[in-house]
């Protein structure tokens, strides 16, 4: 087998992977999971802080009743060893982070929210192709899951702020 032939099997299995591992249910370039509780308040300032801290730009913020959402601009990455040994030649991310009613405590008036935090990657296989999605590296999800994990413990720190 030539090299050509070793990465197309190394992606290809990559996105087999991706797809059996998650039952089709979700996307395989996409890292999710539920980070913690918040009030309103916590919820944004934790936001605002992880997006600051890791220099990511707002795109889109909607508020309503029923959740708020924060979605990012695309941000340009340096690749990973594993993203180089597999070709990729450019990388791009960004954050979706999420609160929805949970609770409501009627005496004190306020409501607690489920928050949950999501990471996207886009990758291009050639300089001047298009933006694919494939299944994340493993040291992507590492990436990804620090990202959660700072988050979180951001949520848990400010909890009793209101």
């Amino acid at each position: 087998m030539n090299n050509k032939q070793i990465k197309f099997l190394i992606i290809l299995n990559i996105l087999f992977v991706g797809c059996v591992s998650t039952g089709g249910l979700s996307k395989v370039n996409r890292h999710s999971e539920t980070v913690g509780q918040a009030s309103s308040f916590n919820f944004q300032n934790s936001a605002t802080r992880l997006l600051d801290r890791y220099s990511y730009t707002i795109n889109r913020y909607e508020e309503y009743s029923s959740r708020m959402y924060y979605e990012t601009m695309w941000k340009d990455h340096s690749l990973f060893d594993d993203e180089i040994d597999i070709e990729i030649n450019a990388v791009q991310t960004r954050l979706i982070l999420e609160a929805r009613p949970k609770i409501k405590e009627p005496t004190a008036g306020r409501e607690t929210y489920s928050v949950k935090f999501t990471g996207e990657v886009l990758v291009r296989m050639d300089p001047f192709g298009e933006w694919i999605t494939i299944s994340m590296t493993p040291q992507r999800k590492v990436y990804f899951k620090q990202l959660a994990d700072d988050f979180k413990f951001d949520l848990r720190a400010s909890i009793g702020r209101f």
